[in-house]
């Protein structure tokens, strides 16, 4: 009688977020390209990757990967379309209870937060994004091009945690952290059964730019820095 009460009270608590989670789409949009002298740069802007019923997840311990990677073809009438390049830019967020503030970092970016509005914009209003490798001279002013963004975002297991201070430094180790115990605690297994319930999962996202020709986009002469 009591493992069934449990069970209705579980499902009790779980369904309204379940809803609450499909309530809205998840779109990734290409919006503005264009030109400057060293490189082809766009927008990018993801709605709805980040629910606000994420926040109390990560809270609760959890952390999470938002990886981008960014595709620049080139339209070939007849046959496939050619790769030109690409590149990748990647998030990690995390929650310290301590300080109560959200972290997020990347390769070559910090950011410590205590408003989860900031997280959502730092990981998916992207204003300016390049291709290090692409600059207007290797681009057939005529020819035809469209840039293909894909997301994927993807919940991190509590452990990882420890393991961020690495993935920025480029440094990594085989030895479990002391830190770590071989039980999970009853906050993180909550996590982990909110992070299935409330479709705080794995998902890959895909976006497309309009296909442009590069005698046809602004050029842009970034200012000069004092």
């Amino acid at each position: 009688m009591a493992r069934t009460y449990s069970y209705i009270l579980i499902a009790s608590l779980l369904a309204p977020v379940t809803v609450l989670a499909q309530e809205e789409e998840t779109v990734i949009t290409v919006g503005e390209v264009w030109l400057e002298e060293n490189g082809l740069y766009f927008s990018v802007e993801t709605v709805n990757l980040l629910e606000e019923d994420a926040r109390e997840t990560i809270q609760e311990g959890g952390t999470a990967a938002v990886d981008y990677t960014f595709e620049l073809y080139r339209q070939r009438k007849g046959w496939f379309d050619s790769l030109i390049d690409s590149d990748q830019l990647q998030f990690r967020i995390s929650f310290d209870a301590f300080e109560r503030q959200y972290r997020v970092i990347s390769p070559d970016m910090r950011l410590k937060t205590d408003e989860f509005s900031r997280v959502i914009a730092q990981c998916t209003d992207l204003n300016t994004v390049s291709f290090g490798t692409t600059d207007g001279s290797r681009l057939d002013p005529q020819g035809t091009y469209y840039i293909v963004v894909r997301v994927r975002y993807q919940p991190m297991s509590v452990e990882t945690i420890d393991d961020l201070r690495d993935w920025v430094s480029g440094s990594g180790s085989e030895e479990q952290s002391p830190t770590r115990s071989r039980g999970e605690g009853f906050g993180s297994r909550i996590a982990r059964v909110l992070m299935s319930a409330a479709g705080f999962g794995e998902e890959d996202l895909q976006g497309e730019s309009s296909r442009f020709r590069p005698s046809e986009l602004e050029t842009r002469i970034p200012p000069e820095i004092d």
